[in-house]
């Protein structure tokens, strides 16, 4: 049985043609993780007032099944977590992008960036970040620090080794999971990747000369992040034969630095990298050309094998996201504009050019691969994942998830004085410790009218109860 805060759903629920298939023939299994790009930038989703140029991420869409209400956390560490972890982040402690002082281990300073390379534009963290993250904190004197993921939670590439033929794991890109209490350079491996090539931290040193993590060793890189990952993604691709796969990719597009790639389809003569708007636009454009260069670079037989998930690891930043969120409800805080990512998958099995508004959680990413894959699942532990194989026999079926959840804190002071939401079918929940605000997220997904401005009626008293005891039912039991 599956347990998700008093649903149980029945393990006949699960037993659906794709994971038949998978136990004929496993599926290889492509994880592709965008960095700050939120579901309104991305046009099959239908929310977003001007949405990037993602030819490719359209094409994929069309061949499979896209979740247009689909809640992140709302910053990229504790996404990682809860879809490597299938766990909340107040079970896990990641609640914030992993940082501080004696949590990051031993670095060496960023290597020479070539005199060649497009000019960058670093975030202006007390303008773009600081405003947000001032609501986390509750007193200063507590500790404000974010710890990497702990080593005993049941990861998603050591539950693979469970599948009735174990999978070969790899993972590109960026980690932001490591800390000295984890492993730090030995993190990824420890986790159960057989091979590891990463950046550590929250973004490259620069696009252009960076330090790769690579099965343990750090080493001087420099060209164009994306690119090489890419290449070396595809690389390791054509050498796993015919055992099947698992591929964790973490681009760090579109994260900050900014800057102003070529893209093949685009002119981008005179965009101002400067112009946070214009340089997201191009930077998901290029997102999106190295997302079809990969899948390009497979061979036909392996890519025909493939299931691929694309999701955004958080909403948009303030400084560059789009109508209907607004700028300070954007990546940093529980607002839709900071939760609400794209979510899309294709392959064997998975119905085509369908479109679900199921909610969904990216917990539930942990628990769909494990079944993809014909994976045990772990019992040591509470898990929040729900799988969505129940929705590619039935694209058109109701809600697996009667509601989800997202919060955000600092591991020195936990959720207790941090934040957290809850959300229904129609009405959402904002806890933010002595603030209270609900939203009828289905009329106001910008969130523009917080129902309990003018005073709280009987109605919605229910509803804040409600809701409020869903949390509070999660947040007694954190094990």
């Amino acid at each position: 049985m599956i347990r998700q805060l008093g649903n149980v759903l029945p393990a006949a629920l699960l037993l659906c043609s794709v994971a038949a298939l998978a136990q004929e023939s496993p599926p290889n299994i492509l994880l592709l993780i965008g960095d700050d790009v939120g579901v309104e930038q991305f046009a099959p989703f239908g929310i977003g007032s001007s949405p990037a140029s993602t030819p490719n991420l359209d094409a994929l869409a069309a061949r499979g099944m896209r979740f247009s209400r689909v809640w992140s956390q709302a910053m990229c560490s504790p996404t990682r977590a809860s879809i490597i972890a299938g766990r909340y982040g107040f079970r896990t402690g990641v609640g914030s992008g992993a940082r501080g002082e004696g949590i990051d281990g031993p670095y060496p300073d960023a290597p020479a960036v070539p005199s060649a390379a497009l000019t960058e534009i670093d975030e202006d963290l007390s303008r773009d970040v600081m405003p947000y993250l001032a609501r986390y904190v509750a007193d200063r004197n507590l500790p404000t620090v974010a710890d990497g993921l702990p080593p005993d939670e049941p990861t998603l590439p050591a539950q693979l080794k469970t599948a009735p033929i174990a999978y070969s794991t790899s993972v590109f890109g960026k980690w932001h999971l490591g800390s000295l209490k984890n492993g730090w350079l030995e993190h990824p491996a420890r986790t159960g990747f057989d091979h590891v090539s990463v950046l550590m931290k929250n973004e490259p040193e620069s696009y252009f000369a960076w330090w790769e993590n690579v099965n343990g060793e750090l080493e001087e890189r420099n060209g164009y992040t994306p690119t090489r990952k890419i290449d070396d993604a595809l690389e390791w691709i054509g050498s796993q034969d015919d055992q099947p796969w698992f591929l964790w990719l973490a681009f760090n597009l579109a994260h900050f630095p900014q800057h102003i790639p070529e893209v093949e389809h685009l002119d981008t003569a005179g965009v101002d990298p400067a112009d946070s708007r214009a340089a997201l636009d191009v930077m998901i454009a290029r997102l999106d050309q190295n997302i079809g260069r990969l899948l390009a670079g497979m061979d036909a037989e392996t890519r025909e094998n493939t299931i691929v998930i694309f999701v955004g690891d958080n909403g948009t930043t303030g400084v560059s996201i789009d109508p209907p969120f607004h700028r300070e409800r954007a990546k940093f805080t529980i607002y839709e504009g900071g939760l609400r990512v794209p979510l899309i998958i294709a392959g064997p099995g998975i119905p085509e050019n369908r479109a679900s508004d199921a909610l969904v959680n990216t917990t539930d990413i942990y628990a769909t691969i494990l079944d993809l894959a014909g994976a045990e699942r772990p019992r040591s532990h509470t898990l929040d994942s729900v799988s969505l194989l129940p929705y590619f026999d039935n694209p058109d079926r109701p809600s697996l998830r009667d509601w989800v959840y997202a919060d955000a804190f600092e591991t020195g002071q936990g959720i207790a004085n941090g934040l957290y939401t809850v959300r229904d079918d129609r009405y959402k929940l904002v806890r933010a410790r002595a603030s209270t605000e609900l939203y009828d997220v289905e009329a106001d997904i910008g969130e523009t009218n917080n129902l309990l401005a003018d005073g709280i009626s009987h109605a919605e008293r229910a509803t804040v109860d409600r809701l409020q005891n869903i949390a509070d039912a999660l947040h007694s039991d954190a094990r």
